[in-house]
């Protein structure tokens, strides 16, 4: 409804069905072919096992002294699942293409030279690695969406700006230099995924230099938030982008559930102007954002920030 309140012109994704090939195409450009069917076939095999569960957690992580792979049905839950926030259903492919679906109209709009466009997904997808779920994530949306968008753009910029670390996507764009890839989140040192998101991330390879992680303390407000959002915008002018993305998380706001920050609902106007200023065609890729009686009004303001400048 916030988006409807700002303006925003309202379009439907096709059903997953009609354009399986185009996504599958989209999707094995930034994901692992065995990952990818694992996750189409998951739900089917293990729902005839008896006794089976209403959603497939792993039960094990493997880890670096483990190096068999092993196709046994509760194996491939802990090799491809992190953790167990992000149980596969009976509808996690069905739903993680409809996300997909949606970020590929919205790319072809900024194509087409729109621009900005909004792409309302869920699931999110910017803590899914390339050959792992993780953190309620199946397939990387804003990831696909910056590989998209570098088939007519030389330069792409990712600036993810949800509460926790964009792990997922660093990871797939760690060793290229062609997509620069900004996070701004809560330290990891306290705070999900605790694994990445450090300051001495900073590529490798064609990449090193391309990554910049902005980690904040708990109870960030918005002076700080606005300063680390600032250094984004400087890097992405320096990297001579000509899109980007915006991994979009309300999840920042002081009385989320699952976040850490104090942002108040003006602060995401705030958040849209400085985007625009960068006049970048910019495609925002929903990520996370819990149901708080605030959370129609957080994005009614970024979109109102954006247009407004």
């Amino acid at each position: 409804m916030g988006l409807l309140e700002a303006g925003c012109e309202i379009e439907f994704a096709p059903p997953p069905e009609l354009c399986i090939s185009i996504l599958r195409q989209s999707i094995l450009a930034v994901h692992d072919t065995k990952y990818i069917d694992y996750l189409r076939v998951a739900w089917s095999h293990w729902s005839q096992n008896q006794n089976a569960s209403t959603e497939i957690f792993p039960n094990i992580s493997p880890n670096r002294h483990m190096v068999n792979f092993n196709e046994n049905p509760v194996a491939l839950a802990g090799w491809y699942i992190a953790d167990c926030a992000a149980p596969i259903g009976q509808f996690t492919w069905e739903n993680s293409l409809g996300s997909v679906s949606a970020v590929i109209v919205a790319t072809s709009r900024i194509k087409a030279g729109e621009l900005v466009v909004y792409a309302l997904c869920r699931p999110s997808g910017h803590h899914a690695c390339r050959d792992m779920a993780m953190g309620m994530c199946f397939l990387n949306n804003s990831a696909i969406a910056a590989v998209e968008l570098r088939k007519q753009f030389d330069r792409v910029a990712i600036i993810d700006i949800d509460m926790h670390h964009g792990n997922g996507t660093q990871q797939i764009f760690y060793q290229r230099g062609d997509i620069l890839t900004i996070s701004i989140h809560g330290d990891s040192r306290d705070f999900y995924p605790f694994y990445s998101g450090f300051e001495n991330e900073y590529g490798s390879g064609d990449g090193e230099g391309y990554n910049l992680n902005i980690p904040l303390p708990k109870g960030s407000n918005e002076a700080f938030y606005l300063k680390a959002l600032e250094k984004s915008a400087s890097r992405v002018l320096s990297f001579k982008a000509e899109a980007l993305v915006v991994a979009t998380g309300f999840d920042t706001f002081k009385s989320d559930p699952l976040g850490c920050f104090a942002l108040e609902s003006n602060s995401y106007y705030k958040i849209g102007r400085m985007i625009r200023s960068l006049n970048l065609p910019t495609l925002f890729v929903q990520e996370g954002g819990y149901f708080v009686e605030a959370l129609r009004e957080n994005a009614r303001q970024l979109v109102k920030g954006f247009e407004n400048v």
